[in-house]
């Protein structure tokens, strides 16, 4: 009885700590999803607390160890026993109706989710809510929409039929093929044009492989040639699936093989379906390998001395050149989705690998430029594998790995041809690619160098206080961001194309001013670069609404992480002005008690215990102070921040506290004036402790990281288990969004 007891009483505590105060009986009956919700988003209960107080500590990461191990250990951690995402739900939804949480615009805390690390969306997220927590509730914040306001672009009748083999009138189908090979074809040119184009005016050919190429095509040519509001591709992508089955993975066939390739590749991540492209791009290119397309091979590929009377070896060459194509399109379309995940490519590249680059052998007869961009990409891609590999590996790179990989894609960068390279006139085929490839290599630049800005900020102090290397890494992350912000919103083009992928980088790119704001504000200057950034940001994601079924979803979850960027801030200010009156009254009682022993008749012998035991101290904190003073040069000479946490007495001498009161964290002496808040960095919370009792570490000693990657790897906020803000408990407490049912989620994202 005592231990059934017992057994109760627990469970009354665990729930009363999951739903304070919610009655029993009307949990039982709530579904599970609502329940997990509810347990989520509920305050925890806690004592009441004053309208005004100083937040102490807040939920930090664990330091078992302080080297690269332990956080191998905790990169490894076990997932949940049954991680699932369900992207199949969005069949049911069609288009853009659910946010995907690969890219980390869905940010649901309601469910479990698909594996991601340190080069993602979610780490610089949680970074975010990790370093000041009041941010999860404005990410929280529940939408009351789960598409788009509006559907203008309804389909016309002929696209309305579900019969997998009907198709629209040969005049619209050839207006879908003429957008397809003039915006599309150019970033994956694996589809050989005019063999495409004469079957399909034949029209005789009614094979599933044919069909499914030709519906994927018509797909990408709807979508190109129209706005964000349009929905007649999603008839011909259905069509399209409709011809391919598990069964078509064992056929072998070219076409099978480009079709799954643009599906998989590319539109699906235009309909926020990550993880089922990724998925099946994998199959695709196990598909690939099978057909030995990865090989270069001397023989020629026909055994017929003539094919539809062009000579053999012509025939051989165009074959060939196919192939390849075909090889590396598929290649660059897997790397460019997967870059922001920190999986590992699983082979991408191995000497296994021996087909030539497109164009080698034709080089003297190539004739068409749209094939430019993928030859170009190609070099691009080899190293974002070296990157994505690296980071999958560690979430922290070397700074000499670092400096090395920036070195080979600025040398790539610069050995573009001018054509690609400038903005000099060009083809209209080459426009969108060129822009894209500018803002994809900026964009790779930035997530090489982030890991080492959300180091940092989980360090918690000033960007004076890094050590030199992280102090370049910091800086060129920052500076790279904000010219990837510039070009996006100068550069970008008024069609769907160019908008999909110019709203996904810029948000990308947002996350390093905001996580800045979040975690260092010690530089107004820096502080006012960083909103202006973010504003031209939102201005240009408002531009951007027609063209991109993301805009608007990103606009808003980049206008609320700055709303409350500025709300922490203020917080922020707000502690340091509380601080230093408490200092100037622990300042004037000290400059008290020393006048009045002025007044002493008897002299030192005379006074009573209590003042000679505060006039001690007084001496005592004194030599604190200088020996405090000593130590903080000689750490900002080897370009460590200081570690000390415990409270220091006030010093009349001192023009302001030499560091927190209440075992907070110790800033570098310094007024008000001059760099305006300089010292201040992310004082909340006290500073993770120093690796090996030392100095602050090096940039590739993880120590600042580990423990926290257990958490960052799901798409699942870290517990957190106090309110940080006192009197702000509540305020900002909005429902959280769920996956599909009951609210939006947070946003949405084309990749």
């Amino acid at each position: 009885v005592e231990k059934l007891q017992s057994q109760i009483d627990q469970q009354r505590l665990v729930l009363g700590r999951l739903f304070p105060g919610k009655d029993l009986e009307a949990l039982s009956s709530t579904p599970r999803e609502e329940l997990l919700n509810m347990a989520l988003t509920l305050p925890a209960p806690s004592a009441a607390s004053p309208a005004v107080s100083i937040p102490q500590t807040a939920s930090e990461p664990t330091h078992d160890s302080d080297g690269p191990e332990s956080l191998e250990a905790a990169l490894e951690a076990a997932p949940d026993e049954n991680p699932e995402w369900d992207e199949a739900r969005k069949h049911q939804m069609k288009i853009q109706g659910i946010s995907d949480d690969v890219n980390g615009l869905s940010l649901s805390v309601d469910r479990p989710s698909s594996y991601v690390g340190v080069s993602s969306m979610t780490a610089a997220l949680k970074v975010i809510v990790r370093t000041a927590p009041i941010a999860k509730s404005y990410i929280n914040y529940k939408q009351t929409e789960t598409a788009l306001p509006s559907r203008s672009g309804t389909p016309p009748p002929e696209l309305r039929d579900t019969n997998p083999n009907a198709l629209p009138n040969v005049e619209t189908g050839l207006d879908l093929i003429d957008n397809y090979f003039e915006r599309v074809h150019p970033f994956f040119p694996m589809v050989e044009e005019s063999k495409f184009r004469a079957a399909y005016i034949r029209q005789q050919r009614w094979d599933p492989p044919w069909l499914a190429l030709l519906n994927m095509v018509f797909a990408l040519g709807s979508l190109a040639s129209s706005t964000a509001d349009n929905e007649a591709h999603y008839t011909f992508f259905t069509r399209a699936r409709k011809h391919l089955s598990l069964e078509t993975y064992g056929s072998g066939n070219l076409e099978v093989l480009q079709a799954l390739g643009i599906m998989t590749g590319y539109y699906m991540h235009y309909l926020n379906r990550p993880n089922e492209a990724s998925c099946l791009m994998g199959a695709a290119l196990r598909m690939a390998t099978g057909l030995g397309l990865h090989r270069e091979y001397s023989s020629p590929a026909s055994p017929n001395p003539k094919i539809n009377g062009l000579s053999k070896s012509r025939t051989d060459i165009q074959i060939a050149e196919t192939r390849r194509r075909t090889w590396w399109s598929l290649f660059c379309l897997d790397v460019w989705a997967s870059t922001t995940t920190s999986r590992p490519s699983l082979g991408r590249i191995s000497s296994a690998v021996t087909v030539l680059p497109p164009g080698k052998v034709l080089e003297d007869n190539v004739q068409d430029l749209r094939v430019l961009p993928l030859i170009y990409n190609i070099e691009f891609c080899k190293i974002a594998s070296r990157i994505q590999d690296t980071l999958a590996t560690s979430p922290l790179l070397k700074y000499e790995d670092l400096v090395q990989i920036d070195t080979d894609l600025v040398n790539w960068q610069n050995n573009l041809p001018s054509i690609l390279a400038t903005n000099e006139p060009c083809p209209e085929c080459l426009r969108v690619p060129r822009s894209v490839m500018k803002w994809r290599y900026e964009n790779l630049r930035v997530v090489l160098h982030r890991p080492f800005l959300l180091s940092t900020a989980l360090k918690r102090v000033p960007f004076t206080n890094l050590s030199a290397e992280e102090k370049v890494a910091v800086g060129k992350c920052r500076v790279i961001a904000a010219q990837n912000i510039e070009d996006i919103s100068k550069e970008c083009t008024p069609d769907l194309i160019s908008g999909w992928n110019s709203v996904w980088f810029c948000f990308q790119a947002c996350m390093v001013p905001l996580i800045s704001l979040f975690s260092d504000i010690s530089n107004p200057d820096e502080v006012a670069k960083w909103r202006s950034q973010i504003e031209m940001a939102l201005s240009f994601f408002d531009r951007m609404e027609r063209y991109s079924v993301a805009a608007k979803k990103s606009g808003e979850a980049i206008a609320r992480l700055a709303e409350a960027s500025k709300v922490n801030q203020e917080h922020l200010e707000e502690q340091m002005r509380q601080r230093q009156q408490l200092w100037e009254q622990q300042r004037a009682q000290a400059a008290a008690n020393n006048e009045g022993q002025n007044f002493h008749q008897f002299g030192e012998n005379a006074q009573s215990p209590t003042q000679q035991q505060q006039q001690q101290q007084h001496q005592q904190h004194q030599q604190q102070h200088q020996q405090h003073q000593q130590q903080l040069h000689e750490q900002q000479r080897q370009q460590r921040s200081p570690s000390n946490s415990g409270m220091m007495a006030a010093n009349p001498n001192q023009p302001f506290p030499p560091g927190f009161v209440g075992g907070q964290q110790t800033f570098p002496t310094t007024s008000l004036g001059g760099s305006g808040m300089s010292g201040i960095g992310m004082g909340v919370w006290p500073p993770p402790p120093e690796m090996g009792g030392g100095g602050g570490g090096g940039p590739s000693s993880l120590g600042s990281l580990s423990g926290f990657w257990d958490e960052m790897m799901w798409d699942t906020f870290p517990e957190i288990s106090e309110d940080p803000f006192g009197s702000f408990n509540g305020e900002f407490d909005f429902p959280p969004a769920s996956q599909d049912t009951g609210g939006a989620p947070c946003w949405q994202l084309g990749n």
